[in-house]
């Protein structure tokens, strides 16, 4: 066994809780701006004072409805300012908050509602109304409602319940919106992501300033998002919140944040648009070495050396591409932080060349979810950075990541089975990652319970091939199958305005991908993605034949989730039959 701690911790106060740092700016500086969110061509800001009125006021009302301490409360919507003084109110009212991803099917919604036995939900729409008796619905007033509904709650009783608070107390019920299967409450206390919130603050601090904006557009549902706005609200930071990812492109200009937090599907979209518009316009070739010279930039610039003919090519394409680049995300991006899957190390390369660092970190809902990160001082692209302070990684003899910390969860709402199969005796937890350990950093290999074991025995990760895969522009996903199988295969999905404008440069008519002459060009086009994956494992690792699906995957279809995660299991279902054709 292998195993690594990160800086030592104290343990934080008993009476330690979520709601002190709001607190704490509304006393010290309560015109601080925390909150911001877009109207018009504006992203308007909310203060730290009034931010702390709304929560004490829907607190009341939530009071006045009968929530009592211990009590769990649902909040089912994207991710939008009326979310954190909901979350925040439910916390001051000495309850929990259940989230629930708004795109959850009504099974898991109904699923997730009673096996939290929430007393109450706060839902975004009317549709979403349809789902739950009684929900409060927030495009209807809900927050006004409650606050209505508080008036004759006296103030004291508030200030009663949050003095109440510590860091053993539930603070979130989080259902893991897992690959299979219905979701488990992983139970995480105001200590699990207060003592989180700090952690990443420390593997932070040094890039931070007294003006930062962090955006987000991923669902506060998710942990990672959630601590986001913790640390935002830790540092003092501003909190912009986009509208949704449709309206992602063209609220970044408006809101310009200093920092983003993000999965690589994001970043891989945009570098793919960029790499797609230099084609169209002929200057794939010029795209091609501006990624070699970020590339090499990065390389000198994190082993301290200068290069003048780097430092000259850079300054060169700065004009004529990265500054695009950065134009993209608003003009004032600096860092950017990825978690959910990996990254990989071409992708960081290119954007730390082209002026936005990205660090990559790593962790699970279970963990609150940080385990390791990559920061200014100790950084590697393609791993995902050392371990966070109070926390060692542990890996074990069959390659599986383990790991203790205060960050780690207690154990699975009413599931004390399933918690011993995560938990073992000695009170390490088993991500069901495969990791190796080089020089302090942790690199991912791959899934367990993803790892193909061919027909001739030969064990092979497939995020790996489709991490290469999915480099290319045209490809938006991809699967990579051969569980028992003779030999490797792979299905893709392809970005079909990539693919639109691929065809016109070679006067090919894309109005349907079945056309045998279109379909031939794209399979050669799509042979050299292969290629270029199979370049990286050996001969028996090898993608043998590939598939194109007739449609990319969405969340809607419950083909990912909602943090862009493909569900391996329901796409192995929907194409079944696929399949079993790669191997006819």
């Amino acid at each position: 066994m292998r195993e690594i701690s990160g800086p030592p911790m104290a343990p934080i106060a008993e009476e330690s809780h979520l709601l002190e740092p709001l607190l704490r700016w509304a006393a010290e500086d309560p015109q601080r701006p925390l909150l911001s969110h877009r109207e018009q061509d504006a992203f308007v800001a909310t203060s730290a004072a009034d931010v702390l009125v709304e929560v004490r006021g829907v607190a009341a009302g939530l009071v006045a409805c009968g929530v009592s301490p211990g009590d769990r409360v649902a909040i089912m919507s994207r991710s939008r300012p009326e979310w954190i003084v909901l979350d925040m109110a439910i916390l001051a009212a000495g309850a929990a908050t259940v989230p629930v991803y708004e795109t959850s099917s009504p099974d898991q919604v109904a699923w997730i509602l009673s096996d939290s036995g929430a007393v109450l939900t706060v839902v975004e729409t009317a549709a979403m109304a349809s789902l739950v008796n009684g929900a409060l619905v927030i495009d209807d007033g809900a927050l006004e409602e409650l606050r209505a509904r508080g008036a004759d709650v006296d103030p004291a009783e508030i200030d009663r319940r949050i003095g109440a608070l510590g860091r053993d107390d539930v603070a979130s019920i989080v259902y893991t919106s897992g690959t299979t299967g219905m979701p488990k409450g992983c139970v995480l206390t105001h200590g699990n992501l207060r003592v989180n919130t700090l952690q990443s603050l420390d593997a932070a601090r040094s890039m931070l300033t007294d003006d930062e904006t962090i955006l987000i557009f991923l669902p506060l549902a998710h942990v990672l998002t959630k601590t986001v706005a913790l640390l935002s609200l830790e540092w003092g930071a501003t909190l912009a919140f986009a509208t949704d990812l449709a309206h992602l492109a063209e609220e970044l200009p408006l809101a310009q944040p200093t920092i983003i937090v993000s999965v690589p599907r994001v970043f891989e979209k945009v570098h793919a648009s960029a790499q797609r518009k230099a084609a169209a316009s002929h200057k794939g070739k010029l795209f091609e070495a501006a990624e070699l010279v970020a590339a090499g930039w990065s390389r000198a610039h994190e082993a301290g050396r200068r290069r003048p003919d780097l430092d000259l090519g850079h300054l060169a394409f700065d004009h004529l591409l990265y500054g695009k680049i950065s134009d993209v995300f608003g003009g004032r991006l600096r860092v950017a932080f990825s978690g959910g899957s990996a990254l990989g190390e071409r992708l960081t390369r290119f954007f730390h060349g082209a002026g936005i660092h990205i660090f990559e970190g790593y962790g699970l809902t279970e963990t609150s979810p940080t385990l390791t990160i990559n920061t200014e001082a100790h950084w590697r692209p393609g791993t995902v950075g050392r371990p966070v302070a109070g926390t060692t990684i542990r890996i074990a003899d069959d390659g599986e990541i383990l790991a203790t910390g205060p960050q780690v969860f207690k154990g699975y709402w009413r599931n004390a089975e399933a918690t011993a199969e995560v938990i073992d005796a000695d009170g390490w937890f088993h991500t069901g990652d495969l990791g190796e350990l080089e020089d302090g950093y942790l690199r991912i290999t791959g899934r367990k319970k993803e790892l193909i074991v061919t027909a001739a025995g030969k064990n092979v990760a497939p995020a790996p091939l489709e991490d290469r895969l999915r480099a290319h522009p045209l490809v938006s996903q991809a699967i990579v199958v051969g569980d028992r199988r003779a030999y490797v295969a792979a299905m893709l999905t392809v970005d079909e305005e990539a693919v639109h404008e691929w065809a016109s440069t070679r006067g090919l008519d894309v109005i349907d991908l079945r056309d045998p002459d279109v379909d031939a060009a794209l399979r050669a086009e799509l042979q050299r993605a292969v290629d270029h994956a199979n370049d990286a494992v050996s001969r028996a690792e090898a993608i043998k034949r590939f598939a194109v699906l007739p449609h990319d995957l969405t969340v809607e279809s419950g083909e990912l989730t909602p943090t862009l995660k493909v569900r391996r299991e329901v796409v192995a279902a929907a194409y079944g039959s696929v399949i079993e054709d790669l191997y006819a």
